[in-house]
């Protein structure tokens, strides 16, 4: 190898190391990036259900309507107000489109004008009496919400919506029971005398 060839490839060489340098600078800023904003993101898991409450004293226990949002980021979040969605499509024909509602935070309990504050690790959960829901919606209003039915493809899903300040909306699948209720306005504590804890 002449000195001139051995020159060429020694710049070569250096040019080629460069280039590797920054492309590895280059993911190791990316990587950090995305390291950053993953830790600063806003994480929250939901749940949708009917809960009870039993005093203590051997007396019937209190349903409730619950939606529960668990922050399991390292961010606190505000919620501004929770709801719910049914439908199919976020485009097409009317019939099939999603509708939403937001709950009525009149009927809610412990509910706390502006927004809810949900630190990291904490649950906050949106109750309101299932007594107190079936008087405040309509048969009209709650079958055109939640009542829809078509051949082939069912009932309409029902998702609970948590709306977060800054971020898409969660949207929270619900239990069976709930969305039993949200149908028909009917339920054990509505509609008949509820058994004690302990009967057989």
């Amino acid at each position: 190898m002449s000195p001139e060839d051995a020159v060429t490839w020694w710049t070569a060489f250096g040019a080629i190391a460069q280039a590797i340098g920054a492309v590895a600078t280059f993911a190791a800023v990316v990587v950090s990036l995305w390291v950053v904003m993953s830790e600063r993101a806003m994480k929250a898991k939901g749940s949708a259900g009917i809960r009870v409450s039993f005093i203590g004293d051997g007396t019937p226990g209190t349903y409730f309507v619950g939606i529960d949002v668990l922050n399991i980021g390292v961010r606190p979040f505000h919620v501004g107000s929770v709801g719910w969605r049914t439908g199919w499509f976020s485009r097409g024909p009317q019939a099939f489109a999603f509708r939403y509602a937001i709950q009525n935070t009149a009927i809610m309990l412990n509910h706390q004008p502006g927004l809810t504050i949900v630190e990291p690790g904490r649950n906050q959960g949106f109750y309101t009496p299932i007594a107190d829901m079936k008087a405040a919606n309509g048969e009209v209003s709650r079958v055109e919400m939640f009542g829809r039915k078509f051949p082939i493809i069912g009932r309409a899903p029902i998702r609970a919506m948590i709306n977060i300040t800054g971020c898409k909306p969660l949207m929270v699948k619900v239990s069976k029971e709930l969305a039993e209720f949200l149908r028909t306005g009917d339920h054990i504590s509505t509609t008949a005398e509820l058994p004690r804890r302990g009967d057989a």
